[in-house]
């Protein structure tokens, strides 16, 4: 296990990791959805007024984007942290 010098608040660690999961879901999400296309469900009406979607993914860009989600944080973890991390001014865990 990890530990960190000095210990970060666990409620740190656990905003900064949805927020990236987020993130990046959003971001690879859209990227995929201009790039491969999808087509868009008609409004949907309701009494409060209508509702149309930002992006949808299904099928194989789908899984892409998950895929993309896990490279994202393998690859930012070796390299100094995520954005969120970064953000927060996190320190790294020290190995030992």
């Amino acid at each position: 296990m990890a530990t960190y010098d000095p210990p970060q608040p666990m409620w740190k660690r656990n905003v900064a990791g949805i927020l990236d999961f987020l993130l990046a879901l959003f971001v690879f999400g859209f990227v995929f959805n201009k790039i491969f296309g999808h087509t868009p469900h008609p409004p949907v009406i309701t009494a409060g007024g209508t509702t149309t979607e930002v992006f949808g993914l299904d099928g194989w860009p789908a899984l892409l984007t998950l895929v993309m989600v896990v490279v994202y944080f393998v690859v930012l973890s070796r390299t100094g942290g995520t954005v969120l991390q970064r953000l927060f001014d996190m320190k790294r865990a020290a190995a030992k």
